[in-house]
């Protein structure tokens, strides 16, 4: 498959739509999913915790699943069409069930279709993730392929951010309307990525199940590679408690109680204007050098978080925009560096692209979803229950500080190892594996 027939622009677009379905998943799952089992569902906090931590521990062993036996496929079907199908059907299947729940549906019913469908979309995440790796193999085209598919990603999340900040009264909850559309548009754009973009022949062979833990090897193969799973964790931890833990900063710590829709609009309106100003000065930075610069960022914010005024809509988006505008860019110099690695495997480029995918995505969703569930013990420790009426000073420190104090530690981690990388560079004059954009 030529890199002149993959990255047209017809077959770049269709590639990149299904971006556009994952980002309202990802921001139903991330911050409508707790508020809705507390809230329309009035669950116990500490039963929310649990279905939070389900929803993001399920999708590990699938993605490892789909990581070792995604590169293998079909020789007639290719080797990522049968797993966009069945992650697809999962999604469906897991979106009716959830709508299917009455008023006071069981525990174990919920379970199981967040189950299904997180599930599903882990299959579709690796699947379509290794698709993208595979559509080019160089700096400049694989810098146009990830840019485009985060370009499509943020305006999806403007979108469904917009679905979410709607208040139609014939509308079920924001959580339940996003996952809706977001069925519907899997459906038909995963159609498209299947019918319209080429697909690699599967390679002869039978797969073996000792493949099965082809992906956590590569964690581990080299020092560099276990650079890179670091910050893949660090980043999915730092992304799991901001993301959680914003509706109820806002409702409840700010007492800004119907504000925090609309600060994720706002939030991720910044976030596509951040990555389309990260395309441009990026020309003359490395992955690297981007990455570095958005940490320190998120530093500062993670540190002016516990001073912001209560009931101050303006404080809160003074604070959001440069969040939103930061937001995005350290996954996207994550994946470029994730795209420098399966440069340097000594396999030829694409053929274990499914294993790069889901071994490094493994530690970001593994320490994703420890981060929630630890975010979700501080919040029962200090005593914060979002059903209670309490003024935002008596929940101030389980709902800014506690999110703001594990930000601020997980961004000087990950500038930690980005500094032992660079002096281990410079002692050995050894080049980096970061690439221009």
């Amino acid at each position: 498959m030529a890199d002149r027939e993959t990255l047209s622009r017809t077959r770049l677009v269709v590639l990149s739509l299904p971006s556009l379905a994952f980002a309202g998943y990802d921001l139903a799952r991330r911050i409508f999913l707790a508020p809705y089992l507390s809230g329309e569902l009035a669950l116990q906090m500490g039963v929310v915790g649990w279905l939070v931590l389900l929803a993001n521990f399920a999708p590990i062993p699938a993605e490892l699943l789909a990581g070792s036996m995604g590169d293998h496929g079909s020789r007639r079907f290719g080797r990522r069409r049968l797993w966009m199908i069945l992650g697809t059907a999962l999604v469906l299947i897991g979106t009716a069930a959830l709508l299917a729940h009455g008023a006071a549906p069981s525990i174990a019913s919920i379970a199981s279709a967040l189950a299904a469908l997180v599930v599903g979309w882990a299959l579709c995440n690796v699947t379509h993730g290794a698709w993208a790796l595979e559509a080019a193999r160089d700096a400049r085209a694989r810098g146009r392929v990830f840019g485009t598919r985060t370009l499509f990603g943020i305006a999806g999340g403007i979108g469904f951010s917009a679905i979410g900040a709607a208040r139609i009264p014939a509308w079920p909850s924001p959580f339940m309307a996003i996952m809706i559309f977001v069925a519907c548009g899997a459906l038909v754009l995963h159609a498209a990525l299947i019918a319209l973009v080429p697909d690699r022949a599967g390679p002869p062979g039978r797969w073996r199940v000792a493949g099965l833990l082809a992906p956590l090897r590569l964690l581990f193969a080299s020092r560099d590679n276990r650079r890179l799973a670091a910050l893949f964790a660090l980043n999915g931890a730092h992304a799991a408690i901001t993301a959680t833990g914003y509706f109820y900063m806002v409702d409840d710590g700010l007492g800004l109680r119907g504000w925090a829709p609309a600060g994720i609009l706002v939030q991720t309106i910044c976030a596509a204007i951040g990555i389309l100003a990260a395309l441009h000065i990026a020309a003359n930075l490395s992955a690297h050098t981007l990455l570095r610069l958005t940490l320190w960022a998120n530093l500062v914010l993670a540190l002016a978080l516990p001073m912001l005024p209560a009931r101050s809509p303006t404080a809160l988006m003074l604070w959001t925009m440069p969040f939103g505008l930061v937001s995005a860019i350290d996954f996207m110099a994550l994946r470029m560096l994730l795209g420098a690695r399966l440069d340097a495997a000594d396999t030829p480029a694409g053929k274990r692209a499914a294993a790069h995918y889901a071994g490094f995505h493994l530690p970001f969703n593994l320490c994703g979803a420890v981060a929630s569930g630890l975010l979700f013990t501080g919040y029962r420790t200090l005593g914060f229950d979002p059903r209670a009426m309490l003024a935002p000073e008596q929940t101030f420190a389980p709902v800014l500080l506690v999110p703001s104090l594990a930000a601020a530690l997980i961004t000087m981690a990950s500038l930690r190892i980005l500094a032992e990388e660079a002096d281990s560079t410079r002692c050995t004059g050894s080049t980096t594996l970061t690439e221009q954009m």
